[in-house]
């Protein structure tokens, strides 16, 4: 076990998705997404916990889904992003839903399932301006009514990404105007898709015409904004929605010292006491996670303090020097008998105080998915109620 480990909230995940069914109402399912381990938060554990309130479960790719299956967890599981080739027949054999964006893999597809003698549900992407997978606005009503005529395949979702519905509504508008007309086209063609999919954690929450009959809960199931245009608008129209954020990040001191002025900090000597302090050593560095960013700026007085702040019994204390791959220094100096051993706390809150995902974020000029995101998944996720 290491000296630094997670604490989420399950509390605080119900909740959240509690909210957003508040929101949506009975008609529209939720995808919880717990791809890239539950965006820091631990995949197994999180999709145990929701999977008795929803239908579906979101991962990046095959080998998440199966990760799933492997931990008996039978919910409908869609694939997001990509489809390990060598992975293709256990999808199809555990009932896995799979993304298309391309003729020549759903032919694929459709060459597996008659081999084992299965039909596959399939969702067709659409690019309608995100820029990244999918098939292009122009040219889905020809592949789809062609993947239609494909044996053993069932096209079970139609579904499409936004590129800024967290600050660019104007935009949000273009890409489902996009989409609607596709859908019309489908339904003058006769093509019946039974779901449709495209509103994300922010356009759920401020845009009605985006949520068709499935959303994709990502970051928002976590307690944490997608923007603060974003909760500005939602408080204005939900005065009752809060978030809550789940996850709390916590490491040991494993030695306490005091150093005399002068005396430098940590590699590049990029600090220096500029009297004698008292020095915490904390158990957590870049490799669990903790940004090398929030060291000492390397263009300022090498007598000034890093950017990061770290709560020792309930109090801010700053980085001093750079933060190691394992190891950050911290200055006590205001903190009554700290002792090795102490538990503090990078991440949340201690006592009154609180280090929020978004100061993070801000100080390594980041945004709130990385910030979660990194820490690194070996460190030990303990759940609480």
């Amino acid at each position: 076990m290491y000296n630094s480990w997670v604490e989420i909230s399950q509390s605080a995940i119900l909740h959240n998705l509690a909210q957003y069914k508040r929101i949506i109402g009975s008609k529209v399912a939720v995808m919880p997404i717990v791809k890239s381990n539950a965006y820091g938060h631990g995949m197994i554990e999180v999709a145990k916990l929701v999977a008795p309130k929803v239908k579906w479960l979101g991962v990046v790719n095959l080998a998440e889904a199966l990760e799933l299956r492997r931990n008996n967890i039978r919910k409908r599981i869609f694939v997001l992003s990509y489809v390990q080739p060598n992975l293709l027949e256990q999808g199809i054999k555990q009932t896995i839903e799979l993304p298309v964006y391309g003729l020549q893999f759903a032919k694929e597809v459709s060459r597996v399932d008659r081999k084992l003698r299965k039909t596959a549900k399939i969702h067709i992407k659409i690019d309608t301006g995100t820029s990244r997978l999918g098939i292009l606005a122009k040219d889905a009503i020809n592949l789809i009514k062609k993947v239609n005529q494909l044996p053993n395949l069932k096209i079970e979702g139609i579904w499409s990404h936004f590129a800024a519905s967290e600050e660019n509504q104007k935009y949000t508008k273009f890409q489902l105007d996009q989409f609607n007309k596709i859908l019309d086209k489908l339904d003058q063609s006769g093509i019946k898709i039974p779901y449709k999919h495209f509103a994300c954690s922010a356009a759920t929450l401020v845009n009605k015409d985006s949520h068709f009959n499935l959303i994709r809960l990502g970051i928002s199931l976590y307690g944490l904004w997608p923007s603060e245009q974003i909760k500005k608008i939602t408080l204005k129209e939900y005065y009752w929605f809060r978030l809550k954020p789940a996850l709390i990040w916590k490491a040991k001191i494993i030695q306490v010292k005091e150093i005399s002025k002068g005396i430098k900090v940590g590699y590049g000597c990029t600090y220096a006491a500029p009297k004698r302090i008292k020095m915490a050593v904390v158990a957590a560095g870049y490799w669990e996670g903790y940004d090398r960013h929030l060291s000492n700026p390397p263009t300022t007085s090498f007598r000034r303090a890093g950017k990061g702040e770290i709560l020792v019994a309930g109090k801010r204390c700053p980085v001093i020097g750079r933060v190691c791959m394992n190891l950050t220094m911290v200055d006590v100096s205001k903190v009554k008998n700290v002792k090795s051993g102490e538990e503090v706390v990078l991440l949340g809150k201690q006592g009154r105080e609180e280090v929020s995902v978004e100061e993070l974020a801000e100080k390594i000029g980041a945004i709130n998915y990385e910030v979660v995101d990194r820490i690194n998944p070996l460190l030990q996720r303990i759940y609480l109620k």
